[in-house]
């Protein structure tokens, strides 16, 4: 018998009406009183499927029923990391809170809960995870979810996450940040076509990955992961910002993803022989106007990284972190534990 059908029947076990139905999943996304991050979001679950395809992914997420009613999703992947061990996440790193709907009884949610870490030890076992990394993605709160972990922790850690608070006017959002930034905005949209593009052609989107791949030398991802970003602007969860010169040559992209109330800065690529211009000010300026008109509440940036982080960032994350930090209206700290699977074996 083949692992996933192993893994499979674990998860059947502990939740036989569960399945990955998209209608489903959504509905449960839009009747949430929670803020579900982009990480809760079915495309980026299978984005995550795909990037991590060469070490044997495998897609474990659910929705999750109660007397045959959809109640709540749970994002989760499996795959294998350079030591060939598996790992448990949601997002190649760690795993998210599940969401439910807003008119879930607490009892209800509770049960389910308890349910799904009981799930996770079991596939733990059956795959010889020794630990699991959780991470609390609400703002400003702790979910019960992670509090109610916490009885199992070995250690807590804190990381620290630069946000733009969307319910402020531009001028306002302006108005914070970094003072010299304020020209480079200016100036890069004087000197560049700066474009949002929230429908894209296949042609444009090649482009966009063609110059990542420039820029780093090498093919960095699968196609398909690329693929189901295309469609994720294709169903308008994400859209683009272009820089090109005055020939019309693409030199700088930024994509950026969107949940039911957080947009989320997911990558971004420049020719590096232009780094001492201002390509990047003014996409970051478009993302930011373009986020405000769907009515989300909060633009994430990014991690601010620190050299006493419990992962030491590199320079190069250290620098991208400070120019984010240019931008930023506020500062969040983001609670993650640990816990050590075995001991629950």
């Amino acid at each position: 018998m083949n692992i996933e059908k192993q893994l499979f029947d674990i998860i059947y076990k502990h939740f036989s009406k569960s399945n990955l139905n998209f209608e489903n999943w959504q509905n449960v996304l839009n009747n949430t009183d929670s803020n579900p991050s982009v990480f809760h979001l079915l495309s980026k679950v299978k984005y995550y499927v795909s990037y991590f395809s060469a070490n044997n992914s495998i897609n474990l997420s659910m929705v999750l029923h109660e007397n045959k009613k959809a109640v709540g999703v749970m994002p989760l992947i499996v795959h294998k990391n350079i030591n060939n061990e598996w790992i448990l996440t949601s997002n190649g790193i760690e795993i998210v809170e599940p969401i439910f709907i807003k008119d879930l009884g607490n009892n209800s949610r509770k049960k389910i809960e308890k349910k799904l870490f009981e799930m996770i030890i079991d596939i733990s076992r059956k795959l010889k995870i020794k630990k699991c990394i959780f991470v609390n993605m609400e703002y400003f709160k702790l979910s019960e979810w992670y509090i109610k972990l916490l009885e199992q922790a070995e250690e807590t850690f804190t990381s620290h996450h630069l946000l733009v608070d969307l319910s402020l006017s531009i001028d306002q959002i302006k108005s914070k940040f970094r003072k010299s930034f304020r020209s480079c905005i200016n100036q890069g949209f004087k000197e560049w076509k700066i474009q949002v593009h929230e429908k894209i052609t296949k042609e444009k989107f090649d482009d966009f990955r063609l110059l990542h791949e420039i820029v780093a030398k090498k093919t960095t991802r699968p196609v398909e992961s690329w693929n189901i970003q295309k469609k994720e602007i294709d169903d308008r969860i994400s859209f683009m910002v272009t820089v090109s010169d005055k020939k019309n040559c693409l030199v700088g992209v930024g994509l950026f993803n969107c949940s039911k109330t957080i947009g989320n800065y997911e990558s971004g690529v420049y020719k590096r022989e232009l780094f001492d211009k201002p390509l990047a000010h003014p996409v970051q300026m478009s993302a930011i106007e373009t986020l405000k008109k769907k009515g989300l509440r909060w633009y994430e940036l990014g991690q601010k990284y620190l050299k006493i982080d419990r992962f030491s960032p590199s320079e190069k994350e250290l620098t991208i972190s400070y120019f984010k930090k240019g931008f930023a209206t506020d500062i969040i700290a983001r609670q993650h534990l640990s816990i050590n699977m075995s001991d629950l074996f």
